[in-house]
């Protein structure tokens, strides 16, 4: 996706998860661009599923 100066947008993300994953975890979600200003960014998601 590419987004103009200015402009913005939703990011959904979905994980899929089974029976033997369950407690705590830490995703990480790269966002690079090509903002000369900014460097790119790294999301992070921790959770605790319960199956």
């Amino acid at each position: 996706m590419v987004l103009q100066p200015g402009a913005s947008t939703t990011l959904s993300l979905e994980f899929m998860m089974h029976g033997d994953m369950g407690g705590r975890h830490n995703f990480r979600v790269h966002l690079p661009n090509n903002d000369p200003t900014q460097a790119a960014r790294t999301l992070t998601v921790l959770s605790n599923w319960v199956p």
